[in-house]
């Protein structure tokens, strides 16, 4: 998920927080439609589910950031051919499936609000998730 800040002194602790990168809300707004974690997009798995998942963060990493496909196979440990690949195939897909064309539109109309928020959130110091406000 993006990167934390390693605090040194108990104060510090209290203030912890969490650097939120494009890719980490990417994956939440495909959690939410698509019910697939970020664990498994990043698996080696080959379901059907866990692929259209996979290529449609490659092609919504690809069209809301200003990554390039290196940088985009990095985040879910594939090439970026792959990359490349994904984009196409998820591009003709949505052209014709309107269950995948219709995903693509919940999860930008719930990502593109949050890609212009702050970059930066708390961290509950309980559970140590991320407190998105």
């Amino acid at each position: 998920m993006g990167e934390v800040n390693q605090p040194t002194t108990i104060e510090d602790r209290a203030k912890q927080t969490y650097i939120v990168t494009p890719y980490d809300l990417i994956f939440k707004a495909i959690r939410k439609e698509m019910k697939v974690n970020k664990e498994e997009i990043i698996s080696k798995k080959r379901d059907r589910k866990l692929v259209e998942a996979r290529q449609m963060f490659c092609l919504l990493a690809r069209k809301h950031t200003i990554e390039s496909s290196v940088d985009i196979g990095n985040a879910i440990n594939r090439d970026h051919a792959t990359v490349l690949y994904s984009i196409s195939t998820m591009d003709n897909l949505i052209k014709y499936t309107k269950r995948l064309a219709i995903a693509k539109n919940y999860i930008e109309l719930d990502l593109i609000p949050k890609l212009s928020t702050a970059t930066e959130v708390k961290i509950c110091e309980c559970c140590k998730q991320p407190i998105y406000e």
